[in-house]
């Protein structure tokens, strides 16, 4: 199933994507029940938003791709990190790069959305806590994280404000282990992976954070992302292309 969250003329609504229609639902299917309004709208005259616009915790997966360690160790277990909700923006929303952050570069990611509270459960119940999966870009400060200007922390290199454009759907029937996952600035492709090449499975990441971090409806889990992240610019554009999920584009600004 596929949902999607948009913008109507009194207040932002959940939709089930049926073809090139959306079926009105009446509130957040993210570990919740809901039922269809009657309203009925097409897809394509809609304002997308991001479909999770406040989790309660977002976790990114660090160096789970063997072609992003570029000479890092590889690690021996899922190494994940913060990122803040106030980074969350949807699908056409501009990307706003601080005048002072330097190199700036996306990474394509698979998202998973937690639908039912994970505590220390088994990698082979891990997936039965998630609700569904959408396209991330984790946008990144490269030189708020390392060399001569690097923070001791990564709170602004992965947080600031529009550094973590997610959407347009949650899609909830999907191998999150074998889709594809490729990335575009102004139109050429800068990375191309397949989700199978993780170094740590969506469900073994999500078993290992429960053994210490309880899981919430609507935490997010990031999964990593692949090779040489590629930089954006102010005046281009960034798009997140992930098999059965969908398509995430968002235009690049100097802020």
């Amino acid at each position: 199933m596929r949902f999607v969250r948009f913008e109507t003329e009194t207040r932002d609504m959940y939709g089930i994507v049926d073809g090139e229609t959306v079926l009105e639902i009446n509130n957040s299917p993210i570990g919740k029940e809901y039922e269809e309004t009657g309203k009925v709208y097409k897809l394509d005259s809609l304002k997308i938003l991001s479909p999770n616009p406040k989790p309660g915790k977002m976790l990114c997966l660090a160096l789970n791709y063997e072609t992003h360690l570029l000479g890092a160790e590889k690690p021996s277990r899922p190494e994940p990190f913060y990122k803040n909700s106030n980074a969350v923006i949807g699908p056409g929303d501009p990307i706003i790069l601080p005048s002072d952050a330097g190199l700036v570069v996306c990474e394509s990611e698979l998202v998973a959305i937690i639908g039912k509270k994970a505590s220390k459960v088994s990698e082979s119940d891990a997936l039965e806590h998630v609700f569904g999966y959408t396209c991330g870009n984790d946008v990144s400060a490269r030189e708020w994280q390392s060399g001569a200007r690097s923070d001791k922390q990564w709170w602004r290199a992965k947080s600031s404000d529009t550094f973590g454009p997610t959407g347009p759907f949650i899609v909830t029937d999907i191998d999150p282990q074998n889709v594809s996952i490729r990335g575009f600035v102004n139109g050429v492709e800068g990375q191309n992976c397949h989700s199978s090449e993780m170094i740590f499975t969506t469900a073994q990441a999500i078993s290992f954070i429960s053994k210490y971090v309880t899981l919430d409806p609507g935490d997010m889990l990031w999964t990593g992302t692949s090779g040489t992240t590629p930089p954006i610019n102010a005046g281009g554009d960034v798009t997140v292309e992930i098999e059965g999920v969908g398509v995430l584009s968002n235009p690049v600004e100097s802020g």
